[in-house]
């Protein structure tokens, strides 16, 4: 849109300077030489050209100073851009300090001020000096160059006019050449990365400002440009991938945006494609915020000037970049080339195999011998399983882009174009896996499901296979007492996820991280309780093939509950603790029956179960209520009282405090913290 815009406006109002020629070249050439250019924000230029330049922080994540990488993109761009010769000869000849800033700040010029010596503009000098040395090579030429006695007169002053005519020009030209020699061998880019790379002035802190100087030639540069092609130059930075970096390097180029980057007079646009969650919490995470108020939002609000969010997709929108992303990422041949191409490449593997034996000498090595040897039955075999791999791929993708009832994923596609390559890979792999071993492969709609599944909520879902794995081994030690050694394969996984949804809700803050890779709750339950009603059966029969959950989360979420469980608790063989989600369904029935498992003596457990139901303790009442009020309706001893609170609760009796043993009773004003760390 921009690039049509400039050709817009180029076609609307007066043109430009004419690129490509010779005599631009060569004019662009003279006028560095012997002009500076006096720049200001013309509004007459109603012409803009813009120049895009693209930098990928993550390619420079490996060096000490990110920001400087920046740099470096910026000077190997404009030196592809406008060529290394011009931006040499600008650094060589317009080198710009405080004194020739307030000579054109004072100078009355529209457009171009000439630089003097001695009061003479230099193209003036430059013109004299020229046709005073033609003058002399002509003199030499016609009259000849006198010869005789080395005191003589005439060669004495031919000598006096040569060296007044040619010696001060010529030193200048020598210096000159000299300077530009200097920069183009040693450019600005190749000046930063060596400072960048020396340790001693990577420590410092004038490195900025010597990178800030090579900055102010790349915008003098662009100042000079605008005035000899008289329109608008803007350089459009588009920064990417910056969320991937190292917190420090992240503020560093953040810092450089701000610093290097922004003002008044500067032409460049820098656009920042972020997620700005990620670079928030880099921020606040960053060491250069530890003295200061850490408010990552804030710190944006400061250096970007206008926010823009991407629109979510719509629903066809996603349907499409999904279709074109199966479509790019194909690897199948034609049906009619698959079986040929089967052929050749189980050819062209043994014939491979056999040259490499050859090589050896004599010595047989164990990775040349095949583990499956390679039959025409085989081959057969192989290549009608990979034609039904291909077949369920292709359904399974089709499932997952369709509209209807045997689709219905158009809620739980997100707009992310890495998040929807996952699911493609992961559908190809998964399949793959499930017909190596050899077993009857399932619908394309339940395999498409359970994917997408593990891609959106792998937290949630790694928790479900857990309890299923907790409820499995405690049916197989419970069997003798039940009967039964295994849970219902039929029951849903939304089923097992609310049954125990109070202990997952326990322990939300230590799974903080863990639960941001979650998508929307709300759909999780949409998911599994209306649109796909996955069992335990499923679960059972996907997770050895599942290869985009990752597997360590499931085992964080069962260390973190089994520490939760084991906090201030006594193990004793006679009351072992009770899940949350068990206690919190019982009735006052069943929480006496449940007591009597603790073998009470018969006239105290009579007691306890009459208080019990005269004050409706039920598990919701135990779980929630008081720890105290519970321990005082029921009035136990301390050590039934130990094993009650263990078995219910789940956790040790609170300490007494040594104050209160000795009867201090602390006033409204007096706060004490026990050793155990309960404030009274």
């Amino acid at each position: 849109y921009m690039i049509k815009e400039s050709e817009r406006r180029q076609n609307k109002f007066s043109p430009a300077q004419k690129k490509g020629s010779l005599w631009n070249f060569v004019s662009t050439l003279l006028t560095m030489i012997f002009y500076w250019p006096k720049w200001s924000m013309d509004k007459k230029r109603r012409n803009v050209r813009y120049l895009f330049i693209k930098f990928n922080a993550w390619h420079f994540t490996g060096t000490d100073k990110l920001w400087a990488g920046l740099v470096i993109t910026l000077c190997e761009s404009f030196q592809s851009i406008f060529g290394c010769f011009l931006i040499s000869v600008f650094r060589t000849s317009q080198h710009i300090d405080e004194s020739v800033r307030k000579t054109i700040k004072e100078s009355r010029e529209p457009q171009w001020i000439a630089k003097k010596i001695c009061c003479f503009p230099l193209w003036l000098l430059a013109i004299v000096s020229v046709l005073l040395a033609i003058g002399l090579i002509a003199v030499v030429v016609i009259v000849g160059f006198p010869t005789g006695n080395s005191s003589g007169d005439g060669i004495t002053v031919i000598e006096s006019m040569a060296i007044a005519t040619l010696g001060l020009p010529a030193a200048g030209v020598v210096r000159f050449t000299l300077m530009l020699s200097k920069n183009l061998m040693f450019n600005q880019d190749f000046n930063i990365q060596r400072r960048m790379d020396a340790p001693k002035m990577s420590a410092q802190l004038g490195f900025m400002n010597d990178v800030r100087k090579e900055v102010e030639v790349l915008i003098n540069f662009i100042h000079f440009m605008e005035v000899y092609e008289r329109r608008n130059i803007r350089v459009v930075l588009e920064i990417t991938n910056l969320d991937r970096c190292t917190p420090e390097k992240i503020v560093g180029v953040l810092d450089a945006i701000n610093i290097l980057l922004s003002g008044e007079n500067t032409p460049f646009i820098s656009i920042l494609a972020i997620d700005p969650r990620v670079i928030v919490k880099s921020v606040e995470s960053s060491k250069s915020f530890e003295s200061m108020d850490k408010n990552g939002y804030e710190f944006l609000n400061h250096i970007v000037t206008l926010p823009f969010t991407i629109p979510e997709m719509d629903i066809g929108s996603k349907r499409r970049v999904f279709r074109k992303l199966v479509e790019r990422q194909s690897e199948f041949p034609d049906d009619g080339q698959f079986e040929k191409s089967q052929v050749i490449s189980y050819e062209a593997e043994r014939s491979k195999m056999l040259e490499e034996s050859c090589m050896e000498s004599g010595i047989a090595h164990e990775s040349l011998i095949p583990l499956i040897i390679s039959t025409p039955d085989r081959r057969e075999h192989n290549v009608d399983i990979q034609k039904i791999v291909k077949d369920l791929i292709k359904e399974t993708l089709r499932v997952i882009i369709e509209e209807g009832d045997e689709g219905n994923f158009k809620y739980y596609l997100m707009e992310n174009s890495i998040h929807m390559r996952r699911i493609i890979n992961s559908v190809r792999v998964s399949i793959i896996i499930m017909a190596s071993q050899k077993g009857e492969l399932p619908p394309a709609r339940e395999v498409a499901a359970w994917i997408v599944l593990a891609n959106q909520w792998p937290c949630r879902l790694s928790w479900i296979l857990q309890c299923i794995e907790d409820n499995e081994q405690r049916a197989e030690i419970d069997k003798d007492l039940t009967g039964e050694d295994s849970i219902d394969g039929t029951k849903l996984l939304w089923d097992v996820f609310c049954e125990s949804r109070i202990e997952f809700h326990l322990i939300k803050d230590q799974i903080k991280n863990l639960l941001e890779m979650d998508g929307d709750p709300e759909l999780f339950e949409m998911f599994l309780k209306k649109d796909f009603l996955l069992t335990i059966r499923h679960a059972n029969c996907f997770k050895a093939f599942t290869v985009n959950l990752d597997l360590s989360i499931k085992k964080e979420l069962e260390i973190i509950w089994g520490s939760k469980n084991r906090k201030h608790t006594i193990t004793l063989a006679k009351a072992m603790p009770l899940k949350s989600g068990f206690v919190l369904k019982l009735s006052k029935d069943d929480v006496c029956s449940e007591m009597k498992k603790l073998n009470f003596s018969e006239i105290n457990a009579d007691k306890y179960m009459q208080r019990i139901k005269e004050n409706n303790l039920d598990g919701r009442a135990l779980l929630f209520g008081h720890y105290n009020e519970i321990k005082n309706v029921l009035q136990m001893s301390v050590g039934e009282w130990t094993d009650f609170s263990i078995h219910f609760l789940g956790i040790k009796p609170q300490a007494v405090c040594p104050h209160v043993r000795e009867g201090l009773r602390p006033t409204q004003s007096t706060l004490l913290t026990c050793s155990t760390g309960v404030q009274i």
